[in-house]
């Protein structure tokens, strides 16, 4: 995840420079009609997203969404008020999920992000009570007058008696949507029998990787390594291949 962020510095010269975006559109992004996709309420250009890492603080989403991503998560967030600064000048239509982690002000913090994403990514340890936490938030979600999907990421470690214990949880409680290592797509899609939609996570460096991923069962995939990790055509290039097959 760390090797994504290298690209920041020239995220930062695009962000100052908003007169290349058309250009970097025109070169890079793709529009791919036939792979549009409706999850969780909410529908997707094509079923590849970044995830969490790249912009940790949303600043970064309308230069990333030149690239055609499906959707961007951002995060985690830490500063939730400069998040949602940068939130509020976007322009880009592209779906934004925030992450949040367990901290002391995850309620405080899923409060105020609400109203300025698409979705809420909620990524708590297994060292806390996980269901109190999130059965918590989902209550908080009715108080609001637009419904936002929650998805429940997946700490990597979980054993198969923990795997089975969390994928009926998720069941019967709300949840929209789950993201995990590609690693445990089919595990996690068999389990929940299909009827939560599944993100997978996975650094991809072969559009073969990509189609592997999505035939496993996932829905989505969330990419862990930046637009610009595998140079600024790589998105393109997934999509291109998934168009095809």
């Amino acid at each position: 995840m760390m090797a994504a962020v290298k690209n920041i510095p020239f995220f930062r010269v695009l962000k100052h420079a908003p007169f290349l975006l058309p250009l970097i559109r025109t070169l890079y992004g793709k529009k791919t009609p036939q792979l549009s996709c409706t999850w969780m309420g909410r529908q997707f250009d094509n079923p590849l997203g970044i995830a969490a890492g790249v912009d940790r603080r949303g600043e970064y989403t309308d230069i990333i969404a030149q690239y055609s991503p499906a959707f961007i998560e951002i995060g985690p967030v830490r500063d939730v008020r400069f998040a949602i600064n940068n939130l509020q000048k976007r322009q880009e239509n592209i779906i934004v999920m925030a992450n949040l982690s367990n901290n002391k002000e995850i309620e405080r913090s899923f409060s105020l992000i609400y109203d300025f994403v698409d979705a809420i990514v909620l990524n708590v340890s297994q060292n806390t009570s996980v269901s109190k936490i999130i059965d918590h938030l989902i209550d908080l979600r009715r108080y609001n007058d637009t419904y936002k999907p929650i998805i429940f990421k997946l700490f990597p470690d979980l054993s198969n008696e923990q795997l089975d214990s969390v994928a009926t949880y998720m069941l019967g409680s709300g949840i929209d949507g789950v993201m995990v290592g590609a690693e445990f797509v089919d595990l996690i899609r068999e389990k929940t029998q299909g009827l939560i939609p599944v993100i997978a996570l996975a650094e991809i460096s072969a559009p073969e990787r990509a189609a592997q991923i999505l035939d496993m069962g996932a829905d989505l995939i969330a990419l862990t390594n930046s637009p610009l990790h595998y140079g600024p055509a790589y998105i393109k290039k997934l999509l291109k291949y998934l168009e095809k097959r």
